[in-house]
C-alpha cells in the first residue's frame, strides 16, 4: 500500500472520530404511547433539537415498556456503577416515574386527587413550584428540561359508583406492585386497593375476584382496551397526570452552551402543545371509550360536590399515612396558593 493510501486512510478515520465526538445521540427511555400525539409531539421536539444544533445533539426515544416499564428504567438508571454511563441519558417519566426514581422530590403531591380544578390551575402551580420539586431531581444527578400535562386520570370501575362510599367498595388497583406507597395512601383514605403486576392486570379484570377498578387516562384505558372490562367511567377528572423530561446532569454538560437556550425554548414550546394535544386526547379516547361500549356516569350537581368533598377529606388521610407519598408542607403551600388564585 503505498504512503499516500496510508495516509489518505488515516485522515479519514481521524476525520470520522472527530464527527462523532461531535455529535452526541442521547437515548431517552419514554412511556409515550406509540403513535399516541403525545409520541407525534417527542418526535417533532427531536428534530427541533437537531435543527438547532445543526445535527450535533440528536434525540432517540426509546419504548420504556421494552425496558419492563418506569420501574425498569429506574432500575437501569439506578445500577450504574461509580465511573460508568447509564445506558441512557434520561427519561420521559410520569409522576409515578419520578417518584421512584427520586421520592424527595415529592412529585406525587401534585396528583392528589380534587386539589385542582382544571389545566390552568396545574399550569400556575408548576410555575410557582417547580424549582422547589427540581432541587432533589438535580441532586441525585438529572437535570429537568420539562414539566408535560399528559392528561386528567379517571376512574373506571366494573360497577357503576355514583358516591364516594360506591367507588371505595370496589377493588381498586392503584399502584400496581411497582407504586406501594401509593396503594397503602389509597388504602389510609378508606378505599379497597388490589396489586397487580401491570402486565397481569388485563387478566384480572377479566377474573371474577379480581380488580374491579383503577384510574387511568382514557388513552390508557382505550389503548389497553381496559374500557370493555371496566365500562363505567366516573365523569369527575381526579388528577392531571404529569411527566417529566429528564436527562443526566453529564450528558447534558456535555452539550455545548451556545444551543442550550433554544434547545430549552424548544421543550417548552412542546409544553404548550401538550396541553392543547391533550384536551383534545382526553375527549376524542372519551368518545372512543364509549363506542367500544363504556357508559360515562355524569353526576348531578350535588353528586359532584359530595366527591369533591370526599377527595379533600382524603388528600389530609393520605399525607397522614404510615408510609405518606404526599408531603403536607408542599401540600398546604400548592392548596394555599390555588385558593387565593381563585379567590377563596
Amino acid at each position: 500500500m503505498s504512503i499516500k493510501k496510508i495516509i489518505n486512510i488515516t485522515l479519514f478515520f481521524a476525520a470520522a472520530a472527530l464527527l462523532s465526538a461531535q455529535t452526541a445521540r442521547i437515548k431517552i427511555a419514554t412511556i409515550a404511547p406509540a403513535r399516541s400525539s403525545w409520541d407525534i409531539e417527542e418526535n417533532a421536539m427531536a428534530q427541533e433539537w437537531a435543527r438547532i444544533t445543526g445535527g450535533a445533539v440528536t434525540l432517540q426515544f426509546m419504548s420504556a415498556t421494552a425496558m419492563g416499564g418506569e420501574g425498569g428504567v429506574v432500575q437501569k438508571l439506578n445500577s450504574v456503577r461509580p465511573g460508568q454511563r447509564a445506558p441512557i441519558g434520561g427519561a420521559v417519566f410520569t409522576s409515578l416515574g419520578v417518584n421512584e426514581l427520586v421520592p424527595e422530590a415529592n412529585i406525587l403531591t401534585m396528583s392528589v386527587p380534587g386539589l385542582f380544578r382544571d389545566q390552568r390551575e396545574v399550569s400556575m402551580a408548576l410555575e410557582e413550584f417547580s424549582s422547589e420539586m427540581q432541587k432533589p431531581i438535580l441532586d441525585r444527578g438529572y437535570v429537568v428540561l420539562g414539566w408535560f400535562s399528559v392528561g386528567w386520570a379517571y376512574f373506571f370501575t366494573k360497577n357503576e359508583a355514583r358516591t364516594p362510599e360506591a367507588l371505595k367498595k370496589q377493588r381498586l388497583c392503584v399502584g400496581s406492585l411497582t407504586a406501594p406507597a401509593l396503594t397503602n395512601a389509597f388504602k389510609a383514605a378508606g378505599y379497597t386497593t388490589m396489586d397487580v403486576p401491570a402486565d397481569k392486570l388485563l387478566q384480572s379484570l377479566k377474573t371474577p375476584g379480581g380488580v374491579e377498578g383503577l384510574y387511568t387516562l382514557p388513552m390508557y384505558a382505550y389503548a389497553a382496551q381496559y374500557c370493555k372490562s371496566v365500562p363505567y367511567i366516573l365523569d369527575v377528572p381526579l388528577c392531571p397526570v404529569m411527566a417529566a423530561f429528564l436527562i443526566s446532569k453529564d450528558v447534558w454538560a456535555e452539550i455545548p452552551e451556545k444551543y442550550k437556550p433554544a434547545m430549552i425554548e424548544a421543550v417548552k414550546n412542546a409544553e404548550k402543545k401538550f396541553i392543547v394535544s391533550q384536551e383534545k386526547d382526553n375527549i376524542e379516547y372519551l368518545n372512543r371509550c364509549r363506542d367500544s361500549g363504556a357508559t360515562l356516569v355524569s353526576l348531578d350537581s350535588s353528586e359532584r360536590r359530595a366527591f369533591q368533598d370526599s377527595f379533600v377529606a382524603d388528600s389530609k388521610k393520605m399525607y397522614e399515612a404510615k408510609e405518606p407519598v404526599v408531603n403536607k408542607a408542599l401540600y398546604d403551600k400548592i392548596s394555599a396558593f390555588i385558593k387565593k388564585s381563585r379567590g377563596e
